[in-house]
């Protein structure tokens, strides 16, 4: 029997690779209001497909999903704001630091039976372990 040394290099293999396509392309997003790319991203709960957009355009959508949800209910305000309120308060991303989450509007969930639809999805872009442009058919 043999015992192997574990080496610095072994532990590199563990780290989260950085996809520099996919980091690229949420930049590209965020620079221009309103842009949006279609693409599948391939994360541990499935595949999911959308349109990749900025954060100030998910956050927009949210408004619009959450007040038609809510109605005219008393202090729902708050959670209608809710993106905008943490977006003012936080600098998830600085234009020097990676982004930490993925934003996609008009969501089909292909691995789940019937493939459900949502208007909005929010992962964290580590989960993503591959992507393809485009929707499917």
């Amino acid at each position: 029997m043999s015992v192997r040394n574990h080496t610095l290099a072994d532990s590199r293999q563990w780290e989260p690779v950085v996809d520099v396509h996919l980091e690229m392309m949420v930049r590209l997003v965020e620079a221009q209001s309103g842009a949006s790319i279609a693409v599948s991203l391939t994360t541990p709960g499935g595949v999911v497909s959308g349109s990749l957009v900025g954060r100030g355009t998910w956050a927009e959508r949210w408004e619009d999903v959450v007040a038609e949800a809510v109605g005219a209910q008393e202090h729902a305000e708050p959670l209608v704001l809710l993106p905008r309120t943490v977006q003012d308060n936080v600098e998830e991303n600085a234009p020097d630091r990676l982004h930490t989450f993925v934003h996609l509007v008009d969501v089909t969930f292909l691995s789940a039976p019937a493939a459900p639809a949502s208007p909005l999805w929010r992962g964290r872009i580590s989960d993503v372990s591959g992507w393809s442009l485009g929707a499917p058919v």
